[in-house]
């Protein structure tokens, strides 16, 4: 009997051996490339290859990111793409792109201004805000949406949350759904093991949807959730009316984050200056807030001047001598601000560049104010004493109380503040940001 089986075990030991040589070998060790070290790269784009590891964060300022290895640590982008074809052991964020899940993330899942698709599986949390999210695949914990679509096809295994919009679900939530102001569908597929909460709304369920309880807190209709949502873009609305949701995500994003790198002071309790100024209204009457903005207005100015003098000059000179084409520039591109940023904002190649626009008429602005704060406090110190020789500081310094005094006046303050906005701009742009002179 053993004389029969000699020729099978001769066959298994020499193919063991055959197999422990191949593995042993320098070539097969060497299939596996390592990274022990961050990667962190400006802009461009970066790519994680299949049998490739990184022991380290992934970072990206501009630029697409596709991961077909492994990164043993988190993977961020600021303006681009990413696609997660491999694995991810960290988290994995974006803001103001697309982001693309077809293998696993251990961690959770964040994007802002962009849409989210997981294809594969997320371990970890989903978090999305002013863009779609659409989970094909599994997320183990909890799905929040800040303002968007929200589908769910495949399997959340923690609650759902909405602050506004539609929620569509046509596969399996285990957890509960929770919705501040829109609608939630339940597809003829779709699953919920928990309570399902609309604040303000409607659900409206298939026959063979499947949900533990569900509860309205105001029942509205589509007709009247649509009417008292007109003005905004949590709801579906129709395709023509597309332009008006994208303009409204974007000026809501620019004014969000102008809030916190804001050039201009606030205005009172309750309300901040806005990128666009034709949206400035209203007065109030915190005068120590508006003070306070004075100082800083006067700090960004001041400091402006004293790196780029000449350029401020420069700027300066532009609006004393062609006081006509300043203004004109200045008031052609606060006009066309915001329907540029939405044409940008209608594909994913165009959204990374809303940042560089709010970046340019950020410096212009704060360039050109530095220039006409000065003029204006050296033109009322040579009315007040003509012998008088102020310091640029000084005549900034008068400019900056000024003008935001003026600006403060009701009704007259807002189109003041606009109009220096946009002589700001339009000396910055005439002299090429201060490289050229005036003519």
């Amino acid at each position: 009997m053993l004389e029969k089986q000699k020729p099978a075990i001769m066959c298994l030991a020499l193919f063991t051996l055959a197999l422990i040589i191949l593995v042993a070998s320098p070539g097969f060790a060497s299939t596996m490339e390592i990274i022990d070290e961050d990667i962190d790269q400006a802009a461009g784009s970066i790519t994680i290859s299949e049998g490739t590891a990184v022991n380290g964060n992934v970072t990206l300022n501009m630029g697409d990111i596709e991961v077909n290895g492994v990164v043993n640590g988190d993977v961020k982008n600021n303006m681009g793409r990413i696609v997660i074809n491999g694995d991810v052991h960290g988290d994995v964020s974006t803001d103001m792109g697309q982001l693309e899940v077809n293998g696993n993330v251990s961690g959770d899942v964040r994007t802002r201004m962009g849409d989210v698709i997981i294809n594969g599986s997320v371990a970890g949390n989903l978090y999305g805000d002013l863009g779609k999210l659409q989970v094909d695949g599994t997320v183990g914990g909890d799905v929040e949406s800040g303002f968007g679509e929200l589908r769910i096809d495949g399997v959340v295994g923690g609650n759902v949350s909405s602050k506004g919009g539609n929620i569509t679900i046509n596969g399996l939530v285990e957890g509960d759904v929770t919705l501040g102001r829109g609608q939630v569908e339940l597809g003829p597929d779709g699953s919920v093991d928990g309570h399902i909460y609309v604040d303000r709304g409607l659900i409206k369920k298939a026959d063979s949807a499947f949900v533990g309880s569900m509860e309205i807190g105001e029942e509205l209709t589509r007709a009247e959730l649509r009417e008292e949502m007109k003005d905004d873009y949590l709801v579906e609305r129709p395709r023509e009316r597309t332009g008006e949701r994208i303009a409204d995500q974007v000026i809501t994003r620019v004014n969000d984050i102008m809030r916190r790198i804001s050039f201009l002071p606030q205005i009172g309790p309750g309300r901040d200056w806005q990128l666009f100024p034709t949206l400035f209204v209203g007065f109030y009457s915190n005068v120590a807030r508006s003070m306070l903005n004075m100082l800083i207005l006067f700090a960004f100015a001041a400091l402006t001047h004293s790196l780029f003098p000449r350029q401020v000059k420069a700027a300066g000179d532009a609006i004393s001598i062609n006081a006509g084409p300043v203004i004109g520039w200045g008031l052609l591109t606060t006009i066309l601000a915001v329907p540029v940023m939405v044409m940008l904002g209608l594909s994913i190649i165009g959204i990374p560049l809303i940042l560089f626009v709010l970046m340019a008429l950020a410096v212009a602005a704060v360039l050109g104010y530095a220039a006409l704060t000065g003029l204006v406090g050296e033109r009322l110190t040579y009315v007040a004493s003509p012998s008088a020789n102020i310091n640029p500081l000084g005549a900034i310094a008068i400019g900056v109380l000024v003008i935001g005094l003026i600006s403060m006046i009701p009704v007259i303050g807002w189109f003041v503040s606009w109009l220096i906005y946009a002589v700001a701009i339009g000396a910055t742009l005439v002299t090429r940001f201060g490289t050229q002179g005036s003519h």
